[in-house]
């Protein structure tokens, strides 16, 4: 693969894909990011993306199986609990956390039927937070199964637990960012979720290897695109190169779009698409490794710690971890944990040996162990801080509406009748959005559209499969710029 020479500041192509095609960095895959423990690939650490989510008529999992990609046979690695205990080392039993956990459930069903009905009968709630509307319902629950004092104070802790990891989920700061009437706008293919043993890496390599590698070039970060010039696309990148095409297609997260939109585009945006990435919204996630030589102090697959916190504020500076909802083991000698939102942010800057330092003293005291080892080592990702990410996926907050602004995030600028410029990744589907999955079907559909615009042949439409029919089903606005 092939880095653009400098001083060729004009190249004409039909398409031009910003992503790959074009990538902002020194590699393609975005927010999948895959390294390796070994030389042979066969201890895979995910530092993004980790999970297909659902197999049945997901063109993932159909991919992986039809170019016969390794299946995973063991067990998945999700955020179910093994033990579970507070920070100062009081064992919680899993008939306790249980309970809670099985009474979220319910109402994360309820937010499921919920949108189901406001989608039956045309209707449309008003817009809340879904933190608070399960506080609410959580405390009706406590005072018909409470239980004495002490056993009410755990479970609000144990709830505000999984309040965390519900952030790790959507990802976002805190679930009172989050709109309790589109939460169940999110679907996700049906069945069980799959990772990929020699990692999620496998499918870029394989995408790549179908195509020419002088068709992808690095460090092309896109500064602006002029979709409006003389019926040509003109896209310029920080390094002075400049693209012309007739077609564009758009997969920059919805982060960075909002952090740049008024200078990346020109014209200037519709107003209908500069609402649509002002209302949507995208936080971060991002996962810690921690190596040792042995993990004889960890019991089981997994540790929850809950915390002496029943809200949503931390002081950052010293109570960051208590936003880690759950380590797990990942391998023998090495254990995952998840932080999210703005601890996250402020973990991304943090000396690596600190932060090793600080969960090795809640270890010792959360387990009432003063002979656990600090780590070996501490690799942590930094999805905030990287340019071409600013985070890690989009969710649905207060004042969104997934049918409304999703859509809009999805439908291309028209220029003189013909989509210019178009937008896929997983903050452009209505249902599959925060997922590998969602990113896919959405590229593919795009793709459909830029082939439906090149080509007269009607077989175009078995490029696609029909889970690209929420795209087909787009009546597209026919705007034109000023």
């Amino acid at each position: 693969m092939s880095i653009v020479d400098p001083n060729q500041i004009s190249q004409y192509h039909q398409t031009i894909v910003i992503g790959s095609g074009i990538a902002g960095s020194k590699r393609i895959g975005g927010r999948i990011l895959t390294e390796y423990l070994d030389e042979d690939l066969s201890k895979p650490l995910e530092m993004g993306a980790c999970w297909m989510h659902g197999l049945q008529d997901n063109p993932v999992y159909e991919l992986a199986v039809r170019e016969k990609f390794p299946q995973h046979t063991g067990t998945i690695l999700n955020f179910d609990i093994g033990t579970c205990v507070d920070e100062n080392g009081l064992q919680i039993s899993s008939e306790l956390h249980n309970e809670v956990d099985q009474f979220f459930e319910s109402l994360l069903q309820d937010t499921r039927d919920l949108f189901e009905f406001q989608q039956k009968n045309n209707t449309q709630i008003s817009s809340i937070s879904i933190h608070k509307v399960f506080l609410e319902k959580f405390q009706n629950f406590l005072n018909s199964n409470g239980g004495d004092n002490a056993t009410r104070s755990l479970k609000l802790k144990l709830l505000q637990r999984r309040f965390d990891q519900e952030t790790g989920e959507c990802g976002c700061q805190s679930m009172e960012q989050v709109s309790y009437s589109e939460f169940g706008s999110y679907q996700r293919p049906k069945g069980p979720d799959m990772e990929f043993p020699s990692g999620y890496s496998t499918l870029i390599r394989y995408l790549c290897s179908q195509i020419p590698q002088s068709w992808i070039l690095f460090e092309q970060f896109v500064e602006n695109i002029s979709w409006d010039t003389d019926n040509h696309v003109k896209i310029t990148c920080a390094n002075g190169n400049i693209y012309e095409c007739d077609h564009v297609i758009c997969t920059i997260p919805l982060a960075v779009m909002k952090w740049s939109y008024k200078s990346l585009f020109s014209p200037a945006l519709p107003a209908w698409k500069i609402e649509a990435i002002q209302k949507m919204d995208m936080g971060t996630v991002d996962k810690i490794y921690l190596f040792y030589e042995q993990l004889n102090f960890f019991n089981g697959d997994s540790l929850a710690i809950v915390y002496d916190r029943q809200h949503d504020t931390l002081d950052i500076k010293k109570e960051w971890y208590k936003k880690i909802f759950l380590f797990q083991k990942v391998y023998d000698n090495v254990l995952l944990c998840w932080i999210t939102g703005d601890e996250a942010i402020f973990c991304e800057q943090l000396d690596e040996k600190y932060i090793g330092d600080v969960l090795t003293n809640l270890f010792r005291k959360s387990l009432k162990n003063i002979n656990i080892p600090t780590p070996t080592k501490v690799v942590r990702t930094q999805w905030f801080s990287n340019p071409c990410a600013k985070g890690s996926y989009s969710y649905v907050p207060v004042g969104a509406s997934s049918c409304q602004h999703i859509h809009d995030l999805a439908e291309p600028l028209m220029a003189h009748s013909k989509p210019r410029v178009l937008f896929a990744g997983e903050h452009t589907h209505t249902r599959f959005y925060s997922t590998v999955t969602g990113a896919f079907i959405t590229g593919q559909a795009q793709a459909l559209q830029v082939a439906k615009q090149l080509t007269t042949n009607n077989d175009t439409e078995m490029l696609v499969k029909a889970n690209t029919d929420d795209f087909n089903k787009i009546q597209w606005k026919r705007e034109e710029p000023p």
